[in-house]
Formats: structure tokens, C-alpha cells, sequence
């Protein structure tokens, strides 16, 4: 059964046109694996007592625990999936021209629009807690669609809202190109790729390609970097840092918007300096668990910087976990991020 759902789910998404549907399918399969974890793990837990004949220690362990799991994956996709965090984070540089001080950058990330079905709520919170921190900049690290730029439509109107002193800026994400989904033409995947620029446009967003900008004060100012998605297998590398900084000067602080973190890791670490990197990508693989002053998630298996601050040196990134999902509809100890991003003067 699971099998089946899945292979439906996957042709749904490889036909331009059928995100609803999907969406639809997306839920059934989470239903079926939520009825079906918890059994899981009852049975793998429970099986000593097949020879231990005069103990329910493990029947109680396994049923505990099953009802723990059961109970977590209901308030993801109920609770948690629509808990904000804003989060503020401060970096320090003695590069940092002295009108930049206290300087507020709010990024968020990682919408996957066409997932959210007919509900713009979130979107609406979303914009009303951004506008109330009243940022000097917005920054935007990608995935703002999950398959096509009609997905931008329903909540453009809300989008358009989003108000900062210094504008709106966006990155490309690897789900934003399109690249998941079957074209029956090159033309038809450029020309939705073009959509998804011009929609951009249209909220007033300027999406940075692989360039640079100065943002100002007085006579002051920071470059702004933004690169296309730097992708790794099974993603496209669109990418090109050369490109995006050859107007760059050497001694600027320079804020760089890349949406997978490992570029920051792999790439820009070793060989770039550049102050301040903002990416997305993973999600948390939106599940987190957190005590005291420490979070733990699995994401770590696959990505080093998952979230929240890290710094290598003079160098920082800050990694978002994203607004929307992808493959199951539930956030649990990871819900919606907000980054306040606040710039010092060392």
C-alpha cells in the first residue's frame, strides 16, 4: 500500500500541473505511516518477550514509546508546523562600517508554496511578524516554490506586503528552477523559470544571480551577495561566487546569500572572505529535539551546519529551517523560522 502511494506521489510530481493532488497524497501517506511507525516500533521493542515469558517490562516500554511517536507525529503536523520561532542571533566584525551598527537583517526561508494547498494563514503570520520587527533588510535563501512559479499566485497579494527599509532580496533554491518536474519542452521549463523571476519582480523582490549590490549609508555601505543554488548531486550546480563578487571590494563587509549551507562549508570557508553567508536547504529535516542549550537533529548526518549560528574563524553563517515542508506535512521541535540577524561593530 505504502509503495503504491508512493509511486503515485512521485508521478504526480513529475506532471506539471497536479501540486493538489500531490498535496492530497502527501497526507494519505503520512496518515498510513502514522498509524504504522508506532506498531513498528512496538514490535521491534516488544519481540524479547516471545522468550521471556514472565515480563511485560517490554510491552509497556514499546507501548509507551509507540504512543510517544504517535503522539509526536500528531502535533507536527497539527501543532508544530505552525509554531513560529524568531530567532536573533548577533555577528560582529571589526569591518563593519560604524552607520551599520545594530544594523537588522531578517531572513526567512524555504516557503515551498505550492505545499500549503488552499491555506494562506501561515503566510499571513508570517509577513505581519516580519514587518513588526521592522527590519533595515530582508533576505530570502530560496525554495520558494516546491515545483512551478504558479505557486507564487495565491499568495502574491500577501507576499507584496513584506516591507523593509532597504528592499527585498531572494536567492534561487534547488526546488525554484523547476528541475523536478517533466517538461515536454525546454521551452516550457525556461519559460516558468522566467515566471518565477517576473513574479518575483512583481512583489517588488530583486532576486540576485550569481551578483553583487551595495547597500548603503551615507557614505558607508556592505556588499550584498547572492548566488544561484550551489547544488549537490542530485541537485544542479548553478552557483558561480567568482561571478557574483568580481565587482566586490576586497576590504567590504560582505553579506553573501547562498542557499545550501555546505557551499559555506566547502567552498567558501577555505577560499573566500566573506564575513556573513545565509542559507536553508535542510529543513532541520524539520524535526529537532532540544535540552538546556543544546539542539540535536537529524539533519546532522547529512549537513554539519543544519541551524542556527556557526563560525569558522572571522567568518559566520547563519542557517534558517525554513517556513514549508517537503515530503511530510509536520514540523516537531522545528517549527517556522524567523532569523534577526543583528550586525555589531568589533
Amino acid at each position: 500500500m505504502f509503495v503504491g502511494m508512493l509511486g503515485w506521489l512521485i508521478s504526480k510530481f513529475s506532471n506539471p500541473g497536479t501540486d493538489a493532488t500531490s498535496n492530497i497524497y502527501i497526507w494519505i501517506i503520512y496518515f498510513y505511516l502514522l498509524v504504522y511507525v508506532p506498531k513498528l516500533v512496538y514490535m521491534l521493542i516488544s519481540w524479547p518477550e516471545l522468550f521471556l515469558k514472565r515480563t511485560k517490562a517490554f510491552s509497556v516500554a514499546g507501548g509507551t514509546l509507540s504512543l510517544l511517536i504517535a503522539a509526536g507525529l500528531i502535533w507536527g503536523a497539527t501543532g508544530g508546523r505552525f509554531c513560529f520561532r524568531e530567532n536573533v542571533a548577533e555577528v560582529a566584525s571589526t569591518r563593519l562600517p560604524e552607520s551599520f551598527e545594530g544594523y537588522t537583517i531578517v531572513q526567512f526561508s524555504d516557503t515551498h508554496l505550492g505545499n500549503f494547498g488552499h491555506s494562506d494563514s501561515i503566510m499571513h503570520e508570517l509577513v505581519c511578524r516580519i514587518n513588526d520587527i521592522q527590519p533595515d533588510l530582508i533576505l530570502f535563501t530560496g525554495d520558494l516554490v516546491n515545483t512551478k512559479a504558479n505557486e507564487i499566485d495565491r499568495f502574491a497579494s500577501i507576499l507584496k506586503t513584506l516591507k523593509a527599509r532597504d528592499g527585498v532580496f531572494s536567492v534561487m533554491g534547488n526546488h525554484d528552477y523547476g528541475d523536478y518536474v517533466y517538461w515536454k519542452t525546454k521551452a516550457d521549463h525556461d519559460a516558468n523559470l522566467q515566471s518565477l523571476y517576473d513574479k518575483q519582480a512583481q512583489l517588488g523582490w530583486r532576486v540576485l544571480r550569481n551578483e553583487s549590490v551595495y547597500i548603503k549609508r551615507g557614505r558607508d555601505s556592505i556588499a550584498l551577495i547572492g548566488v544561484e543554488n550551489w547544488g549537490e548531486p542530485p541537485f544542479h550546480q548553478y552557483g558561480d561566487l567568482d561571478k557574483a563578487i568580481k565587482n566586490v571590494k576586497q576590504n567590504s563587509f560582505k553579506v553573501l546569500m547562498s542557499h545550501n549551507p555546505e557551499h559555506w562549508r566547502q567552498v567558501v570557508v577555505p577560499r573566500y572572505d566573506i564575513n556573513l553567508t545565509l542559507a536553508g536547504h535542510t529543513h532541520a529535516w524539520q524535526m529537532a529535539f532540544g535540552w538546556g542549550n543544546h539542539r540535536y537533529s537529524p539533519a546532522v548526518f547529512k549537513y554539519k551546519n543544519w541551524g542556527g549560528l556557526y563560525t569558522s574563524g572571522e567568518k559566520h553563517i547563519y542557517v534558517n529551517e525554513g517556513t514549508g515542508y517537503v515530503l511530510y506535512p509536520m514540523r516537531f521541535g522545528a517549527g517556522p523560522e524567523i532569523s534577526v540577524i543583528k550586525l555589531r561593530r568589533k
